[in-house]
């Protein structure tokens, strides 16, 4: 392993580890809908969205830093997930609507629009609901997550910046308190505090401010999180274990304990292998794009079988290159002044504030 005797944000394979969190996505929807199988409870213990979630609180704060204002900020985040994004959920109309027929009615547009603004939990239209598993682009549920913490960092990021260690723990602490009082919220409130409640950030929200404090505090965490990944993934193998045992769970989505561990382990391998770069980002594009493939295998019946699972792979990974050459491209080109080359771009993976402007992130 590599010593990390002085802090270097450049110096890290988060590019690694975005890819990781898409396959690992990609891994459970294709083995449940197309292999027809339940993947090892011990996968689920290595959660690709709590990294996900945990890594753009590690790098959003600093492309916050170097934008020139909010809205700088914000227009940014928006280029770089809302087109994508955009263009897949109209795909996945067309093929559901080629699967399935087309009918435009006010359920429809209601629907169409709620898409696009992240408002899933509205009626689907039938020719929706008959495509594939019947839940559309299932995966895109963590979108509105990540938007809101994009809002957040702009809104909150600066004022706390600064602020001394006891604030910092102590928002931490509130967002875990939160996470813990979702189940009661959702007991008391009426149906809409309910919706509410379900459509926020704040069951996630103490994962991404992980990364806030990792990042605020990097000079001196860093250095002790490489040099002690190997001690956070054994305690974070005994906690899922002893978890698993005695049917044990603090807090909601997963046990607070296993993902406070995940995210430690998650930053130090970061940091632990040097600079890992790739010339351009696909965990995006897999991402968005493997749904829509899961759900013509098994919109045709094309399941049951390790060679469909492999070709779900195969597609899905020709749809995230095609994506990134026809729109991530074309927006660098449109709204880039003096476009360079891809690992360069606002749009490229996320790399570090010291040497460039890279911020991506979904």
């Amino acid at each position: 392993m590599k010593e990390i005797k002085q802090y270097n944000f450049a110096e890290n394979c988060f590019d690694v580890l975005r890819l990781y969190s898409a396959f690992y996505v990609m891994t459970l929807h294709i083995m449940r809908h197309v292999r027809l199988q339940e993947v090892s409870h011990i996968f689920d213990w290595w959660n690709g969205v709590v990294v996900l979630f945990c890594i753009s609180g590690f790098l959003i704060p600093a492309s916050m830093e170097r934008s020139k204002g909010i809205w700088d900020f914000l227009k940014k985040r928006v280029l770089r997930i809302i087109p994508s994004m955009w263009v897949c959920i109209i795909v996945g109309i067309v093929v559901a609507a080629l699967f399935c027929g087309f009918v435009l009615d006010k359920t429809f547009v209601k629907w169409f629009i709620g898409q696009l603004v992240f408002i899933r939990d509205l009626p689907q239209p039938d020719f929706i609901s008959s495509f594939g598993i019947g839940n559309f682009q299932a995966n895109l549920w963590t979108m509105i997550f990540t938007v809101q913490f994009y809002i957040i960092t702009a809104l909150i990021y600066r004022f706390i910046k600064n602020r001394r260690l006891w604030v910092w723990i102590t928002v931490l602490a509130v967002s875990m308190l939160l996470n813990l009082a979702v189940p009661y919220l959702q007991e008391i409130l009426p149906e809409t505090g309910r919706l509410i409640v379900s459509h926020s950030c704040i069951s996630y929200f103490y994962i991404y401010f992980a990364g806030w404090f990792m990042y605020r505090y990097r000079d001196k965490i860093l250095p002790v999180l490489a040099h002690t990944k190997i001690l956070c993934a054994v305690l974070f193998i005994l906690r899922a274990m002893y978890c698993e045992k005695f049917g044990v769970r603090i807090g909601e989505y997963q046990d607070m304990v296993q993902i406070i561990l995940l995210c430690m382990l998650t930053i130090g391998i970061g940091y632990s292998f040097g600079k890992i770069r790739f010339k351009f980002d696909l965990s995006y594009g897999l991402y968005l794009y493997h749904m829509i493939i899961v759900d013509i295998f098994v919109q045709t019946g094309l399941v049951g079988n390790m060679k469909y699972v492999i070709a779900v792979y195969a597609l899905a990974l020709l749809c995230a290159v095609v994506s990134h050459y026809l729109i991530d491209d074309t927006i660098t080109r449109l709204f880039t002044k003096n476009p360079v080359k891809s690992s360069d771009t606002p749009l490229a993976p996320e790399p570090s504030p010291a040497a460039d402007d890279s911020e991506s992130d979904f």
